[in-house]
Order: C-alpha cells, then sequence, then structure tokens
C-alpha cells in the first residue's frame, strides 16, 4: 500500500513539473501576419497546459497562458475560432478558454479540417475540461445540457444546428 502511495505521489509531482517547463514568449505590440505563423508551437504547448491543469494551480501560469492564447488567436491572420452562445457558457471564462484552446489546437494539428469539424473538437475538449475540474469551475447548466447530449449521441447534430443559426 506505501508502495503505491508513493509511485501516485512522484506521478503528480512528475506532472507538475512537466506542466511548468515551458516558458512563453512575449508577443511583441505589432506583428506582420507572417510572423504568427512562427508561435504556433507555443501556442500548442499554451493550449496543452491550458485543458490539461486545474484552473486553480499555479493561477498566474494560467492566467498568462490564457493570455497569451487570446492575443495569439484574435491577430493571426489564419485562425478563426466561432464561438456560440449555445455551446460555450459565457459565465465561465475557464469553460471559454478551454473551448478556443481546443479549437486552436485541432485547428494548428489538422489545416485542412473546417470549422464544423474543429467546433466538434473544441466541445468535447470543453466537456472533458469541465468534467475534469468541474469542483473549481462550478456548475453550468448549459455545460450540463451538453454532457447530457453527448451521453445520448446527439452532441454532433446539436453543434452543427447550433452553428448553422
Amino acid at each position: 500500500m506505501k508502495r503505491l502511495a508513493l509511485v501516485l505521489v512522484a506521478f503528480v509531482m512528475a506532472q507538475c513539473a512537466m506542466a511548468q517547463q515551458f516558458s512563453l514568449p512575449i508577443l511583441p505590440e505589432k506583428m506582420w501576419p507572417s510572423e504568427y505563423a512562427n508561435y504556433e508551437a507555443d501556442v500548442l504547448n499554451c493550449c496543452d497546459y491550458l485543458l490539461g491543469t486545474d484552473p486553480s494551480f499555479n493561477g498566474p501560469k494560467h492566467e498568462e497562458c490564457a493570455s497569451f492564447l487570446i492575443r495569439w488567436v484574435t491577430g493571426s491572420p489564419k485562425m478563426s475560432v466561432v464561438i456560440s452562445d449555445r455551446l460555450v457558457d459565457s459565465k465561465k471564462p475557464d469553460l471559454l478558454i478551454a473551448y478556443i484552446a481546443g479549437w486552436t489546437r485541432h485547428a494548428l494539428k489538422n489545416p485542412d479540417d473546417g470549422g464544423l469539424l474543429c467546433a466538434n473538437v473544441a466541445v468535447e475538449d470543453m466537456l472533458n475540461y469541465y468534467f475534469a475540474h468541474r469542483d473549481v469551475i462550478g456548475k453550468s447548466w448549459l455545460t450540463n445540457k451538453l454532457l447530457k447530449k453527448q451521453q445520448r449521441g446527439q452532441l454532433a447534430s446539436y453543434i452543427t444546428k447550433s452553428l448553422a443559426q
């Protein structure tokens, strides 16, 4: 039993150390559209960090990553994230960041996929994030509704209808 506890503690400490390993560059105030591609690896690291880390763990790093992601997405000429109030609870900023991170990560790794597929992946990532950190994020009526649709196998069609409106 003690060995199992020791292994679990070592695993958690290794995860925390891995989550802290990358550092974000500072985005210049003004960039040429072609310069955004230079930061794609940093954006992917940022998305992985945001989707894989409890929002209450290391708050300043979490906020720094969220800020970096938002600045990059809003300035990037090839990134366009569609946000619908039928898919994301606007009262929960952590869920909005998880959605944007999921969309961005999928779009960068799969540049040929369209917005609908990116939206499906983003909602799935957001739901996984919500399920893992529900106690920190708090209850979300909309997200619980999406979880029920996911359980019934109706989520993809709901996303398609939501983005069509």
